[in-house]
């Protein structure tokens, strides 16, 4: 379990992770905030399908986990 009181923020975009479902054949990864915040694509490396990580959908839930990141300031 990761101590959230002795990290700032940024650390929490590095060490939370969430799951990427492959939309083509159903492999799963994980990657973290920061690395879903700064890429644009997820390429799958078993079948080569690639996610649009900019699509709105995506969009919208990285910005969730960016907000419930930040959100222990408050």
């Amino acid at each position: 379990m990761v101590d959230t009181k002795r990290m700032d923020n940024n650390n929490l975009l590095e060490t939370v992770e969430a799951k990427i479902v492959c939309g083509q054949c159903g492999n799963q990864a994980v990657k973290t905030i920061a690395w879903l915040k700064t890429n644009g694509i997820y390429e799958c490396p078993v079948c080569g399908d690639e996610t649009d990580l900019r699509t709105q959908e995506w969009t919208d839930r990285i910005q969730g986990y960016i907000d419930a990141c930040t959100s222990f300031d408050e």
